[in-house]
């Protein structure tokens, strides 16, 4: 296979994570009142696909309870030639906020591996870092998360009907600010049907431009992701999801089942009649 064929997978398949990802947070409202998100946290599992230089890439999403109290958030992106494997584990603080404990990172290209790990040791205020067969350390502050963590907590922010989306965000070792504004509410068209969103952009200095459509309705699943630099857009969309075990459905299903079901009891009725 040419080396540009090869060189445009590897950049798609991360590039996916990177979207995925969403390149100190705060408990108070805009009208400066404590506000927390709610405690409970719904498992789901949604399946996206994007394009990349004529590339297609397949991703899975998903949120679980693997213990009482202890959840894992993951992300498995991949092409015929490579995988990223990204998972988070983490608990809920006491004002509801999320708090790592352990972060993976697993890129598989063409025979390749790279792993990378985060260890959040909160009792000792100590983050170790892996990347391989390197290890460095660094201080932990409260309220720090990992990339898939600050997603997470982002759109409970939002479902909480916070406006100062601002994380304090350690990837690769490194501690990074991450802010984001709203900047609309957008039916948006997708392949589920029409789903009300939430469009919000990355606070940035450079001329990377980056964008999310998260939908309202659906505890503000990501429904569509766009990044753009120099003029070069790549794009990422949903395909399907369940939500609490809920299928995700778009607007106006519920009411036209409804309708379905009063007019099957209006016929009975009228049957019941004659």
């Amino acid at each position: 296979m040419p080396a540009f064929k090869t060189n445009q997978s590897l950049r798609a398949v991360k590039l996916l994570a990177l979207l995925l990802g969403l390149q100190t947070i705060t408990a108070f409202g805009a009208d400066g009142n404590a506000k927390f998100a709610d405690p409970t946290l719904s498992p789901y599992r949604a399946d996206y696909s994007a394009k990349f230089s004529g590339l297609s890439i397949e991703a899975v999403q998903r949120l679980d309870e693997i213990e009482p109290g202890i959840y894992r958030e993951s992300l498995v992106a991949k092409n015929f030639l490579g995988k990223i494997d990204e998972q988070s584990t983490f608990s809920l603080t006491h004002d509801q906020q999320l708090q790592p404990t352990e972060y993976h990172y697993i890129r598989s290209i063409l025979g390749s591996t790279k792993t990378e790990v985060q260890h959040f040791d909160w009792q000792n205020k100590r983050l170790e870092y892996r990347k391989n067969e390197e290890i460095k350390e660094a201080d932990l502050q409260p309220g720090q998360l990992d990339m898939i963590t600050h997603r997470l907590q982002l759109r409970r922010d939002l479902n909480a009907g916070r406006e100062n989306l601002s994380y304090a965000v350690i990837s690769r070792g490194k501690l990074k600010q991450y802010q984001y504004k709203i900047v609309a509410e957008e039916v948006l068209q997708t392949a589920i049907g029409p789903l009300n969103t939430v469009k919000i952009e990355k606070v940035s200095d450079d001329d990377r431009e980056f964008t999310a459509w998260l939908a309202s309705d659906w505890d503000y699943l990501i429904v569509k992701l766009v990044q753009s630099q120099n003029g070069d857009s790549h794009k990422l969309e949903l395909r399907s999801a369940v939500v609490n075990n809920q299928t995700v459905l778009p607007l106006g299903t519920e009411y036209q089942q409804q309708d379905q079901e009063q007019q099957t009891d209006h016929e009975k009725l009228d049957g019941s009649r004659l």
